[in-house]
């Protein structure tokens, strides 16, 4: 589980800002990405799976991904919404926002402006042509996703008595703590080595590196990369890999008009309808289903 919390972080895909009149609706579809949104102004209603929500400005909304999805409008809307998946993905039916970081439906946000100034420039970095501008939309995102988890009392210690305290201070004393803890540390410890490998497949999506070529690299052996490296990320190197193109996949789908094979090229894989059998096996949809909800929302 540490390795999740230490490794698990949001892959941003796309962001735009919807206006829409009072007779807006969207009809219940599979979102395959989690989103994020932003109420700037008005008045909505999102159904997320079987839950109602009625929305005002200042609320942010988790939709997970895979959720049924329906939206009307109550009033004239003004929302941003984040497109994003996250860097793990789970093929069962857990939802990792919710289970390690409490994230809930919808929450006001309205006393904490520097929510919607996350969202607003981040938005602003999508528009510009900075080469930084994935740093800085990565950036907020982190951000935003941050100001979610602190409004979770789940993710705090409960208040403790001053007694409570005491026992607690002593125990930090005791030699036999100091040795758990350091061997705690020392187990869940990141090796540069690993980290190193992971780096470089996450800047790297179009090579097809060997397991040799990548212990060559960081100068370990086939079956170190193959515990460390799961012990590290939660996942085998081949999930990894395929995972990391794929996310880089649906960005590219949703952001571009590039054709699937090219993209699917560009990405290491010389037969495209391999390409698209992966994808759907991440995304649960095809890259042609996948891009169709760029025209959504």
């Amino acid at each position: 589980m540490q390795a999740i919390y230490s490794d698990y972080y949001p892959n941003f895909l796309y962001v735009d800002k919807y206006r829409f009149s009072h007779n807006w609706v969207y009809t219940p579809s599979e979102v395959p990405y989690a989103l994020l949104r932003y109420v700037v102004s008005g008045h909505a209603v999102f159904t997320v799976n079987d839950e109602v929500c009625e929305v005002e400005p200042g609320d942010v909304v988790y939709i997970p991904q895979g959720s049924m999805l329906a939206g009307s409008a109550k009033t004239e809307v003004v929302f941003i919404s984040v497109r994003f998946v996250g860097s793990i993905q789970y093929h069962e039916s857990q939802d990792l926002l919710e289970s390690l970081w409490h994230f809930p439906r919808k929450h006001n946000f309205s006393d904490t402006p520097e929510v919607e100034q996350c969202f607003e420039a981040l938005y602003a970095s999508a528009l510009t042509r900075n080469t930084f501008k994935m740093l800085e939309i990565r950036g907020y995102l982190n951000l935003i996703w941050a100001y979610i988890a602190k409004i979770s009392p789940e993710n705090y210690d409960q208040d403790d008595t001053l007694e409570e305290d005491r026992k607690q201070m002593e125990a930090t004393f005791d030699m036999t703590s100091i040795k758990l803890r350091a061997e705690k540390s020392l187990k869940h410890k990141h090796d540069p080595r690993i980290t190193m490998i992971v780096d470089y497949i996450i800047t790297h999506p179009e090579e097809n590196l060997s397991r040799q070529e990548l212990c060559d690299m960081a100068g370990i052996s086939v079956s170190t990369l193959r515990r460390l490296f799961k012990e590290q990320t939660g996942k085998t190197l081949f999930e990894f890999i395929k995972e990391n193109k794929m996310a880089n996949a649906a960005r590219r789908l949703l952001v571009t008009d590039d054709p699937i094979s090219q993209i699917a090229y560009d990405l290491g894989y010389e037969i495209p309808s391999y390409f698209s059998e992966c994808f759907k096996q991440i995304f649960g949809v095809s890259p042609q289903e996948y891009r169709r909800f760029a025209h959504g929302i």
